[in-house]
């Protein structure tokens, strides 16, 4: 008994090492530790999963993931808390179709909360996947037809299929309905910001009062309108406001990395990327940031490399899929600007301006010519008559080939016996 003490002790020792290393910024030190309490308790999932995440800290993705498929083989899906864990850290590593994977599988054993479906929804939808998002939604929207966050994912799955104005009409509605539902009114104002109505959409944000204005994920969609009308001042004055009331957020860090960065004040642009990445390794929006000093710099190799470090980590990540198109369109690679434009627009994340850019690359290369239409069409109705979507439409309806005459050929000057 008292070996099987000392050992436990030791194991929570080592635990608390790896924990304390990993706060000390010292991830590799940190995963030793962690594989040494996982050999002293090979039934415990725990130290694995801190170990994926040390690995994960220090850069050493295929160790991170090697780690968590040992965690998988211990807890093969019959723990729902460890897969929801693993699943999260497939979607810190970028690992996108396996946390897919593993959350429709804890779907379909209803062992998700609505939230997390909800989440779910959003994330197939974002992937290409429609059909299996609203598939997720059935079960909420089959007991609460009228169920408001479920409702706000279905028009963010509108929105990323295209069908821009039954989405809008479905946020419309929504917000008509329920005036302090701020899921359903950052929704839109991501779409009018999208669409190239940047003051539409801080007029719209603007109604949002009261302590709702204060809520992070408003100040940081407010501070992405204000740098898209070149407000970079007033973005990095709301950041700062909001770092210092939320110091360990993240996503405030990297935004205010950002905007640093469009005032020209780029060493304070880079220390706050350093200190973003000292707290997660692979942070998309730290990395993007970093590309872009890159790229001002002249190091065009740097910052795509950068960028796509940003796009492994999340490849979900608009604005380094926004910078890597025009790139890879300068070195004349149209067929991966093609690509990789596309990917933006099946986000729901491509500018007006990406989405003329798209149609145009259709028509030049003949390809996805129905799709080129739709999202002219959709331009059209917005700016019906605009003469170059009205060009554009004609460039990518192809004219129907001659039909051939069939009929009886009469030969002129013959003689008949």
């Amino acid at each position: 008994m008292a070996a099987v003490q000392a050992r436990a002790e030791t194991y929570e020792s080592k635990l608390s090492e790896g924990r304390t290393l990993m706060a000390a910024n010292q991830p590799e030190r940190a995963a030793k530790a962690f594989r040494s309490a996982s050999n002293m308790a090979r039934e415990n999932v725990e130290p694995l999963l801190l170990l994926a995440e040390a690995h994960r800290a220090a850069g050493n993705e295929g160790s991170a993931i090697l780690a968590l498929k040992e965690a998988e083989a211990m807890a093969p899906g019959d723990d729902p808390a460890i897969q929801k864990q693993i699943a999260d850290l497939y979607l810190r590593e970028g690992h996108v179709a396996e946390a897919i994977t593993t959350l429709v599988a804890l779907r379909d054993e209803k062992e998700l909360s609505d939230s997390e479906i909800l989440s779910l929804a959003r994330l197939q939808a974002r992937s290409g996947d429609a059909d299996g998002a609203f598939k997720s939604l059935e079960p909420i929207q089959s007991q609460r037809p009228d169920d408001a966050g479920a409702k706000v994912v279905e028009a963010e799955i509108l929105l990323i299929k295209g069908e821009e104005l039954l989405a809008a009409k479905l946020m419309d509605r929504l917000i008509e309905e329920n005036p302090g539902l701020i899921e359903a009114r950052l929704l839109r104002v991501r779409y009018f910001l999208n669409s190239g109505y940047p003051e539409v959409a801080e007029q719209d944000i603007s109604g949002i009062e009261g302590k709702d204005a204060k809520r992070p994920e408003v100040v940081l969609m407010h501070a992405r309108i204000l740098t898209r009308l070149a407000k970079h001042e007033e973005a990095a004055e709301a950041l700062t406001q909001l770092v210092e009331e939320n110091p360990d957020n993240i996503d405030a860090l990297g935004q205010l990395a950002e905007a640093k960065l469009n005032l020209g004040k780029n060493t304070e642009a880079l220390d706050l990327v350093e200190k973003v990445l000292r707290i997660r390794a692979r942070y998309p929006r730290a990395l993007f940031v970093r590309a872009r000093v890159l790229e001002a710099q002249g190091d065009k190799a740097g910052a795509e490399e950068n960028y796509n470090y940003a796009l492994s980590a999340d490849p979900h990540f608009a604005p380094a899929l926004s910078h890597i198109w025009r790139m890879q369109q300068e070195a004349g690679l149209k067929s991966e600007a093609q690509e990789t434009l596309q990917r933006l627009y099946k986000l729901g994340e491509a500018s007006l301006e990406e989405k003329v850019a798209l149609a145009q690359m259709y028509a030049d290369s003949k390809s996805n010519l129905e799709r080129g239409r739709k999202i002219v069409e959709e331009l059209l109705q917005r700016e019906p008559g605009n003469p170059k979507y009205v060009a554009l439409k004609a460039t990518l309806t192809p004219v129907p080939p001659k039909k051939k005459f069939t009929g009886p050929i009469i030969l002129r000057g013959g003689r008949h016996r």
